[in-house]
């Protein structure tokens, strides 16, 4: 089986390939020639290497995600396992309210599970959230995930969701932020009041900057 591409962004691109009579997802990040190549390099192993650490660092701590089968910091590719589903983000359009809402929360609660290992995301889109055939949510793309998060990481992370929803799903991002920041509660404990606070100072700032 050749390679299959997937999808192709500003840093990445994932492919579907065949390894051991399995299907996994490899995705390589390319080189940037707009870069000096040393920094470029550096960079570029740099994020491969995080990424591999906070997947198996939140999937030991109860979030759903791949897992990884190979890693080459040559060519900065990882070998992981290929999710059969589809992004949450091409579901909003096409499901129900109710399967939305229920989905949304999911996505708050799991964001939470992260934030209470002290773990931010870095790019929380609905593109980064495969939802399985179970309606289970898997967290993809790590590369930006930071550790030792902060409430100040925390609120980022949120008015990061936040500005998603209004871009992408702007119709009906009133009811996706409902739900999302309902599951985020649910989870995240004592401290949801201040993480909170601190996503509404966020957005306040970037009102006046």
């Amino acid at each position: 089986m050749r390679p299959i591409e997937l999808s192709i962004g500003a840093e990445s691109t994932i492919y579907k390939v065949e390894r051991w009579g399995k299907e996994f997802a490899l995705k390589w990040r390319h080189k940037k020639p707009y870069l000096h190549p040393e920094i470029d390099r550096q960079l570029r192993t740099a994020r491969t290497t995080r990424e591999c650490r906070m997947l198996n660092f939140a999937r030991l701590n109860g979030i759903t995600t791949p897992t990884i089968h190979a890693v080459d910091l040559t060519e900065n590719t990882i070998m992981m396992d290929y999710i059969k589903g589809e992004q949450l983000k091409q579901l909003v359009p096409v499901i129900s309210s109710k399967r939305l809402r229920s989905l949304c929360f999911d996505f708050g609660r799991t964001l939470a599970k992260l934030h209470n290992s002290n773990v931010v995301h870095g790019d929380p889109t609905t593109s980064n959230f495969i939802v399985d055939s179970h309606d289970d949510l898997w967290v993809l793309d790590f590369g930006l995930a930071e550790w030792n998060a902060t409430a100040e990481m925390k609120g980022v992370d949120l008015h990061l969701v936040r500005r998603v929803l209004e871009t992408t799903h702007w119709d009906v991002q009133e009811a996706m932020l409902e739900a999302t920041l309902k599951g985020y509660v649910s989870t995240i404990g004592d401290e949801a009041e201040h993480i909170l606070s601190r996503m509404e100072e966020i957005r306040e700032r970037g009102r006046y900057h």
